[in-house]
């Protein structure tokens, strides 16, 4: 049979249309397997590690009017996904004060808020604070009262004290905000309560705060 004869032109076209279906086919394959892979981000700041840490919470008095219990909410939950995350920059760490005596200590000395955290960090008995200012916190909508949305926002920072009792804030990142719930509508949902929108909003910037110090998945 001759090269040029039909039948051998019908073969070599099916060996080149049977090698190009393998090859898209195995770059389909290795697309998918890419794809399903998890994805991560590194922590913002990773100074936490083998550290004694605290978590301190400000908030801004009409808030804590709203919501007395805003800063060991968000403290407590903060230290405690923390503490359980897992993540290689927590290993080492001990959370040696409980936010309730951080807590006491600023409703015992409320002259502190006017005092810059790098002075009231080193008598917290840490060598790392974070420390979370709680600047809004809603729980309905911006464009219905009648409707819930949380919405909250604050600044991270973290307080580095040295041996010596000098602290510093190598991070500091401003206007973290969180939503809940998380894909809910610019205008907010009906079915609620602002005891709901609260807690939601509140776990869901403990998670912002986390993220920050952790390496984790994204979506």
């Amino acid at each position: 049979m001759r090269a040029g004869s039909p039948s051998v032109r019908t073969c070599l076209l099916l060996l080149v249309t049977c090698t190009l279906c393998l090859v898209h086919l195995s770059c389909a394959a290795l697309g998918a397997a890419a794809h399903a892979l998890p994805k991560y981000e590194e922590a913002h700041y990773a100074g936490l590690i083998g550290q004694s840490v605290g978590v301190m919470v400000w908030a801004d008095r009409g808030i804590r009017i709203d919501w007395p219990s805003v800063q060991i909410d968000l403290a407590s939950l903060v230290q405690d996904r923390l503490a359980k995350s897992g993540a290689k920059e927590i290993k080492g760490t001990t959370f040696p004060v409980q936010p309730g005596s951080i807590v006491r200590y600023q409703r015992d000395h409320p002259g502190t808020e006017a005092v810059p955290i790098t002075e009231i960090a080193p008598k917290l008995g840490v060598s790392r604070l974070i420390y979370i200012e709680v600047e809004g916190l809603s729980t309905r909508s911006d464009m219905s009262l009648q409707m819930y949305r949380g919405n909250i926002t604050a600044t991270l920072k973290v307080v580095e004290i040295a041996p010596d009792g000098t602290a510093t804030v190598p991070y500091q990142e401003n206007g973290i905000r969180a939503f809940f719930p998380p894909k809910s509508p610019p205008d907010g949902v009906l079915n609620s309560n602002d005891i709901v929108m609260y807690h939601g909003v509140v776990g869901a910037l403990s998670d912002e705060i986390v993220n920050r110090l952790t390496t984790h998945e994204v979506d």
